[in-house]
């Protein structure tokens, strides 16, 4: 049986909580949303099966909701990412996993952000960008950030001299 690599860094464990609220409002966004197309729709055509629509729709946002809060220490646990001295590793999934490993040679700037969620569990994210691509780390604590921001610039910096 072949064994998946994990990296070595973690996210912080408080990334569990910005999961969790994210959940949470898409959830009661969506509720909010099937209620209102359903009123809507139930006050032109008067129809049972819409309330049964209704129904269904919210049955199913129920259980797509409580799979993703079930799956977070999964997805949390295979959540990682790693630096070394020739390019940034990021692995994100735990059914379909995924690790994107960018050259440092490649990266043409890094950003950091932070929408609400992220900023109400005090973290940030990470931006990388390439000419093709930009990839996210998203949940790092804000000084971490920081200094892995710091790190993969010095990095990329020597790499330049070196060419």
């Amino acid at each position: 049986m072949n064994t998946y690599s994990l990296l070595k860094n973690k996210m912080p464990p408080s990334i569990k909580k910005a999961w969790i609220i994210k959940d949470l409002i898409t959830f009661f966004v969506s509720i909010i949303v099937i209620e209102a197309v359903g009123f809507l729709a139930n006050h032109f055509w008067h129809s049972t099966w819409i309330n049964q629509s209704v129904i269904i729709l919210i049955s199913i946002a129920t259980l797509i909701t409580l799979f993703s809060l079930i799956s977070i220490p999964y997805r949390y646990f295979f959540h990682r990412y790693e630096i070394n001295q020739t390019e940034v590793a990021i692995q994100t999934g735990f059914f379909f996993r995924k690790t994107t490993y960018i050259p440092l040679i490649r990266i043409q700037h890094i950003e950091t952000s932070q929408g609400p969620i992220l900023r109400f569990v005090h973290l940030t994210e990470l931006s990388i960008h390439t000419a093709a691509n930009t990839h996210s780390l998203s949940g790092l604590d804000i000084k971490i950030a920081a200094d892995l921001r710091t790190q993969i610039l010095e990095l990329v910096e020597v790499i330049r001299e070196d060419v």
